[in-house]
């Protein structure tokens, strides 16, 4: 019988393994500074940790627009220290830029995850502000996975139902927008490892879903509220009052299908949100997590440059 565990576990370190070496190769990002792996939970955890970026020139006496970031790597791989060219770029752009590591799935489930990012929201709501945070301007973001946990964050913030599923209080953020890059959203077709209608596409899929609810299986109080149809539907507020959403995706993102299911459902449910896609036939190097990955290209620019103006709107 195929283990399709392993088989996610295995394609997961290989994807590890080639990052690291692409990376000696990536340009570093300049004018930025950082506070790195500081401790949120204080339980000697080594995912429990996080780093916060500033402008190189920031002293703490100007609160600066929050931005809070969550990685991804298909929940079963990476650490904030992943995307550090790209939080540096967003700090030197004149923001306050929290990341946390948070444990994955090896490790825990779904719930487990978000205990993690809970405690990381919880330290920068007590610690934030004495580094300059401003903690009533927020951008919350995430790619890929992590674009799933910055939608499952954002609908637990408004629904009292996933706050008792998931073990977790509102930290009454105030989340001025959301932006989401290549996110995933659809947690029943999970095609990261496989194609559609085939055997090793199915089995990783359902692989997926298994590590996500953890030794409790089908009988686990977050079974049926993972994805963001399932998490919009258990909202406490209207979806057209949420926090709007940038999407930065390509149609030459493997994952693609994930953020088309995504604007289908904020569509039904009359979220607002608007959409930076990149064809087909505008850059083909364009793939999942592009902006993410290499922050320098002129399409990445182009997108995160994007993102802060959404927020700027937004604030104001």
């Amino acid at each position: 019988m195929t283990d399709y565990r392993k088989q996610l576990f295995d394609f997961w370190e290989e994807v590890k393994e080639g990052n690291a070496a692409a990376d000696i190769y990536n340009p570093d990002s300049s004018g930025w500074k950082k506070e790195s792996h500081i401790p949120y939970l204080g339980d000697y955890v080594p995912w429990h940790v996080l780093n916060l970026y500033y402008p190189e020139d920031h002293d703490g006496s100007k609160k600066l627009k929050t931005v809070i970031y969550i990685h991804g790597g298909g929940w079963l791989y990476g650490t904030v220290d992943l995307s550090e060219r790209y939080l540096g770029w967003i700090a030197s752009q004149g923001y306050a830029v929290m990341g946390m590591s948070y444990r994955l799935l090896q490790y825990t489930d779904l719930k487990g995850l978000v205990e993690d990012i809970y405690g990381a929201l919880s330290w920068l709501k007590d610690h934030g502000r004495d580094r300059g945070f401003d903690l009533d301007n927020i951008l919350l973001t995430g790619d890929s996975a992590g674009g799933h946990l910055t939608n499952l964050t954002a609908c637990i913030e408004n629904s009292r139902k996933l706050q008792e599923v998931y073990g977790v209080s509102s930290q009454e953020l105030k989340i001025k927008a959301l932006c989401v890059c290549c996110p995933c959203a659809d947690i029943d077709h999970l095609y990261i490892n496989g194609e559609p209608d085939t055997e090793a596409g199915e089995g990783t899929a359902a692989a997926y879903k298994a590590l996500m609810l953890g030794e409790k299986e089908n009988k686990a109080a977050w079974y049926g509220l993972m994805g963001i149809d399932e998490t919009i539907a258990v909202l406490d507020t209207k979806a057209s009052d949420m926090p709007p959403m940038l999407l930065i995706g390509t149609e030459r993102d493997s994952l693609y299908a994930q953020s088309v299911f995504l604007m289908k459902q904020l569509d039904k449910a009359g979220w607002q949100y608007e959409k930076l896609i990149w064809g087909r036939d505008e850059a083909r190097h364009l793939q999942h997590v592009f902006n993410i990955s290499h922050w320098e290209w002129r399409e990445s620019l182009i997108s995160n440059k994007k993102m802060l103006e959404f927020f700027e709107r937004k604030c104001k």
